[in-house]
């Protein structure tokens, strides 16, 4: 290839491998992500019920 190709050429891998780890590290950190924090099952079913509650206007 002439070198202007060549040039090219290398931006193309050094994209696709970027495009390639991005997703890869994504992967890994979704899935630590997922494997430390809880379900989102158990989480609601430890949430507290909630009050209802009357707003009330000025007095006059």
């Amino acid at each position: 290839m002439r070198p202007d190709h060549q040039e090219f050429a290398d931006g193309v891998k050094l994209a696709a491998i970027a495009a390639v780890s991005a997703v890869l590290t994504a992967t890994v950190v979704i899935g630590a992500g997922r494997t430390l924090l809880p379900q989102v099952e158990v989480a609601a079913a430890e949430r507290p019920e909630l009050t209802p509650v009357v707003l009330l206007g000025p007095a006059d």
